[in-house]
């Protein structure tokens, strides 16, 4: 999958985020690499790339979590209307009501 691809479901708060924090950490990461013998360049790119896998599975997780909130919201205030609406019916059919005779 393309890096662009990845960041298509994100929002762009996110991405600006990511972007940035990929442009402040990128001397930092080539000052100490050059100094360990490019060995740290590896291990950077590993650990970067397992905290985007794990920033990208609790991002969905967090989507799966509040969408499952929102459907469970929206069921309990449909059963609530539901509710409201039998019991207004049940009171309006034991009302007595004005007939008239002529």
């Amino acid at each position: 999958m393309e890096f662009e691809a990845l960041l298509l479901g994100l929002e762009p708060l996110t991405v600006l985020a990511l972007g940035v924090g990929a442009v402040a950490v990128a001397p930092v990461v080539g000052a100490v690499d050059s100094m360990t013998g490019h060995n740290l360049t590896e291990q950077a790119r590993n650990a970067a790339k397992t905290g985007l896998v794990w920033a990208f599975d609790t991002y969905e997780k967090a989507q799966t979590a509040v969408a499952e909130a929102s459907e469970s919201f929206q069921d309990l205030v449909a059963e609530a209307k539901s509710e409201m609406v039998e019991t207004k019916s049940a009171t309006e059919e034991n009302e007595p009501r004005e007939v008239t005779i002529s």
